[in-house]
């Protein structure tokens, strides 16, 4: 066989071991890089189905990096400077990898074994690990210490707002991409349930006393409605009484009261054996008169 002969069998041999090569797949929410002898390839693959180059020294494999979107949970304790206590607390959120930023995942993170020969895997969690974890707790800690327990009791979604920022800076210069993040499950210190629940108990107690406290003025109110009808009632009663003794006074004039003495006198005269003395000025006073006769007539 010459030169050029053995060439091109060489070249018929390579094709055909190339297309020799396991036949592995890229699900979807996935990305891939083939692992050759050589290193890893550039190419990133997206969903699809193809064959393994072949090679007879090394085995070539599949490296998969799951880009789909997971849930992440810290439980966090962190130290709460203006209250001197320790607040605790999740941080949870929603994050998916950049299919732009793969490159460092392939080249940083140590794939896993698949229990496929041909294929090793870096799931989402050891990405999350790898970039996501120290910034969270971090920033965590640095937001909320600026704070005090009650404001970030009152304001779980400012806070929460704050905090998600703070992340999304420093997670947009790793693979990773945060979709949702905030506080959850927040659980203070019990010297502050005790203070809350005191408070509670205060307002409760203060509502009730302003509560009765109305009620009594209610009542008084209306106790001084019904003293000031009564005050009235009895003016016009007594004004009543005053307008009659006037009207009466007006009527009885001296000639009156001498006429009904005479007519006493003249009952008394014919009385039998009844003595009666009167003094002189008694016939020009009406009100002695009137006061012999009443005791005349009693007598």
């Amino acid at each position: 066989m010459n030169s050029a002969s053995s060439t091109l069998f060489n070249l018929a041999l390579a094709a055909l071991l190339t297309g020799c090569g396991a036949r592995v797949e890229v699900p979807p929410a996935h990305v891939g890089k083939v692992k050759t002898s050589q290193g890893i390839e550039a190419k990133v693959y997206q969903p699809s189905s193809f064959r393994l180059p072949y090679s007879p020294m090394v085995k070539n494999q599949l490296i998969l990096v799951e880009t789909a979107t997971t849930a992440q949970q810290e439980a966090l304790e962190v130290f709460m400077p203006k209250d001197q206590l320790l607040l605790k607390f999740d941080v949870r959120g929603m994050y998916s990898i950049s299919q732009e930023n793969t490159d460092t995942i392939f080249t940083n993170i140590t794939p896993q074994d698949t229990g496929d020969s041909n294929i090793l895997y870096v799931p989402n969690a050891r990405v999350y690990e790898t970039y996501g974890r120290q910034i969270i707790r971090t920033k965590a800690r640095a937001v909320l210490s600026k704070h005090t327990i009650e404001y970030v009791l009152s304001n779980l979604d400012l806070v929460s707002n704050e905090l998600y920022e703070a992340c999304k800076v420093e997670l947009d210069k790793t693979p990773l991409t945060v979709h949702r993040l905030g506080l959850a499950d927040v659980r203070p210190p019990d010297i502050i349930l005790r203070a809350q629940e005191t408070a509670k108990e205060r307002e409760v107690a203060i509502k009730q006393a302003e509560a009765e406290k109305q009620i009594k003025l209610a009542n008084a109110e209306a106790a001084r409605e019904v003293a000031l009808k009564q005050q009235e009632v009895d003016l016009i009663e007594a004004e009543t009484q005053v307008l009659v003794e006037k009207k009466l006074a007006e009527s009885v004039s001296e000639a009156f009261v001498t006429q009904r003495s005479l007519k006493a006198l003249d009952k008394l005269a014919t009385s039998g054996n009844t003595i009666v003395f009167l003094p002189m000025e008694a016939m020009t006073n009406p009100a002695i008169m009137i006061g012999a006769t009443q005791e005349a007539l009693r007598e």
